[in-house]
């Protein structure tokens, strides 16, 4: 059986005077751009992980539906290894789980995994999906990578 992982930028945020930036909530086309994004998901991930910015969490919660969503406080700012460590640790117990998080961190992440160049700059509500077989572990396939725009 292989695991899969789903990589995911939050949606278009809005930047309200005066919120700090861990509170910066969705723009009213992150919601569009969500359903696109749930769409191609299908029944995908059984679980979703999502940074504890406002941002991601709200995300999560839009493409999810009735499926479990978490947060973890080290995805918000997270370096790629530190996001790497998150990755790991959730994958021991979980088959199918996506992963919503921010740029400049997803952008490197997603290159990096993919062992190329997919793409300089991974849109909002972009995602990346990679497989693995369980007996290689560490060795993620690049299955999919897509945008809402690609959708539209």
């Amino acid at each position: 059986m292989a695991q899969r992982i789903w990589l995911i930028r939050h949606g278009k945020s809005s930047r309200p005077f005066g919120v700090v930036d861990h509170e910066r909530p969705l723009s009213v086309r992150a919601n569009a751009d969500a359903a696109l994004i749930r769409k191609w998901l299908d029944d995908g991930p059984q679980l979703f992980v999502a940074s504890t910015a406002r941002r991601a969490l709200e995300t999560a919660q839009l493409i999810a539906g009735k499926r479990p969503v978490t947060t973890h406080e080290d995805l918000y700012q997270a370096t790629p290894a530190e996001f790497l460590q998150v990755i790991e640790e959730t994958m021991e117990d979980a088959e199918r789980v996506a992963f919503v998080a921010h740029n400049p961190t997803l952008t490197e992440l997603v290159n990096h995994i993919a062992d190329r160049s997919v793409t300089d700059n991974v849109p909002t509500l972009g995602a990346a999906v990679f497989e693995q077989k369980k007996r290689a572990q560490g060795t993620w396939r690049l299955a999919g990578y897509v945008a809402p725009k690609a959708l539209r």
